[in-house]
């Protein structure tokens, strides 16, 4: 498991050593509360100093945290579960991305109007075993059973396989692909998946290690106000966020990421709660029925709301 460290230190210097905090993936506009809330200085008005971690791969978040390689850690609540059954010790404090942004994405100009229209197709994916039970959930929703279609694995390249043609669809974020592939000139047909088979999740949770929250509790519970109030600040004023965004992250300045910013707006967590226990009892049931948790967990052993603003 590796990481790359970028030089973004949140805060002040009156903090012995920062929070670090992993990120989910390379910086994208998901991300754009966190640099709205250093460059408003409510990180160091907090007084807290907070580091950013970008890891090599999406796995990489839970078990940085879990081994003590930073403080904190932004992971898919599916991904987050699936930890949790692998033994690692953590806990979900908060949530920056409130709803599922994934699905499938197909072309109008490839004929496909409904899932269903995927019968005899192949389709995309980049990572195992999470993405193959989501779609064919999605799938067996539409009436399709795993004969009827083709899982092809396409690593990260899913997007040139859509647009080449070599698959008739992928795993998309709703956010993202189907604004990259109006760019290109075609017609995006997106299916959330929770309108088909799966339960809506918290796309992006913040985890920490038990122990972190003993030992640095208030600390953790700065950066979750902070957070907070960025967010309620991205809502009322998204054209100054995303300028501070690309402030930070000049190569991220583009239509795709403009785009991608405003419609990401509605997603972020009011407050970062994290708490809707009937998504948590469905996620956690769709994970078991698919045969990809060994064991439940206790509901009060997944998250908390101690430490949120």
């Amino acid at each position: 498991m590796k990481a790359l460290t970028f030089v973004l230190l949140f805060g002040s210097a009156t903090v012995a050593s920062p929070i670090r905090l992993v990120l989910d993936f390379y910086p994208n506009p998901n991300h754009v509360p966190l640099v709205v809330a250093r460059e408003r200085g409510l990180f160091r008005s907090a007084g807290v100093d907070l580091e950013l971690i970008v890891p090599s791969d999406p796995s990489a978040p839970a078990k940085l945290v879990a081994l003590g390689g930073a403080e904190l850690g932004l992971t898919p609540q599916l991904n987050y579960l699936l930890a949790r059954d692998g033994g690692l010790p953590l806990l979900a404090v908060g949530a920056l991305i409130d709803g599922g942004l994934g699905g499938l994405l197909a072309l109008e100009e490839s004929g496909i109007q409904s899932l269903a229209d995927l019968r005899g197709k192949k389709i995309g994916y980049a990572l195992e075993p999470l993405e193959p039970a989501l779609w064919r959930a999605m799938l067996r929703a539409a009436g399709l059973g795993p004969r009827d279609y083709t899982l092809v694995y396409t690593g990260l390249a899913t997007l040139p396989a859509l647009l080449s043609g070599s698959v008739a669809a992928i795993g998309a974020f709703r956010n993202y692909e189907p604004i990259a592939v109006e760019l290109a000139g075609l017609s995006p047909r997106f299916f959330p998946q929770e309108e088909h088979g799966v339960p809506n999740t918290y796309d992006l949770l913040l985890i920490a290690h038990p122990r972190v929250l003993r030992e640095r509790g208030e600390e953790v519970r700065a950066v979750l106000g902070a957070l907070a109030e960025a967010v309620r600040w991205t809502r009322e004023d998204p054209a100054g966020a995303f300028a501070l965004f690309v402030q930070a992250f000049p190569e991220l300045d583009g239509e795709l990421n403009r785009r991608s910013s405003a419609l990401t707006l509605p997603f972020y967590a009011d407050g970062l709660r994290h708490d809707d226990r009937s998504r948590w009892e469905g996620v956690e049931e769709f994970l078991w029925s698919s045969g990809l948790l060994g064991r439940r967990i206790p509901l009060e052993d997944l998250y908390s709301t101690a430490w949120l603003p």
